[in-house]
């Protein structure tokens, strides 16, 4: 089900929010943040993300995040990525066109810039104590009770290859396919 225009602008404001206080430290103080879908498209072996001519034409910097087709975050580090200008965006980024007739251009997600998360921001002790920066209990991953580690994925930010994390994610996402599916068997 879409979700309505207001509830889209409501939920860009919110996620938007999580990165205030480095566009007010950086001085961008009015940046153009436009949250994203980070998809593989077909006949590509990387991902991408897409953005309307409308959107490339303001010729300013663009901030995203990946999020899912209803706007709800899909990184838990809250990862923000700089997609500098490119004055030849037109004839650099391929440009698709969607059943519905939207035209879009794809760029790699390669290109773009990490620029700020959330362990970047101070919150490292916070989250490893399962508490949010606000002081309340966060989900902050699967814990092995013998031994109280935490397991976390990958840090994109440390390999070379994002495609292995990519297939890892792919792979635990057919996983949890698998055992709705289990459940559900029980469940009826």
């Amino acid at each position: 089900m879409a979700i309505s225009t207001a509830e889209r602008k409501q939920r860009i404001s919110t996620l938007k929010k999580e990165h205030e206080s480095y566009f007010q430290a950086e001085g961008k103080i009015n940046a153009l943040y436009i949250p994203k879908m980070a998809y593989r498209p077909a006949g590509k072996d990387e991902l991408h993300v897409s953005f309307f001519p409308s959107e490339l034409e303001k010729e300013e910097d663009i901030y995203t995040e990946f999020v899912s087709i209803d706007y709800v975050t899909e990184d838990p580090k809250r990862s923000l990525y700089l997609i500098k200008h490119n004055p030849h965006w037109k004839s650099e980024y391929e440009l698709t066109t969607s059943n519905s007739g939207f035209q879009r251009h794809l760029i790699p997600v390669s290109e773009l810039k990490v620029i700020n998360d959330v362990t970047s921001r101070g919150y490292t002790a916070s989250v490893e104590a399962g508490l949010s920066p606000k002081g309340k209990l966060i989900n902050t991953g699967i814990i092995d009770t013998k031994s109280n580690t935490i397991f976390d994925l990958p840090n994109p930010d440390n390999t070379s290859d994002i495609t292995k994390i990519v297939d890892k994610l792919e792979e635990i996402n057919q996983t949890l396919i698998t055992l709705t599916k289990v459940i559900n068997k029980f469940n009826k």
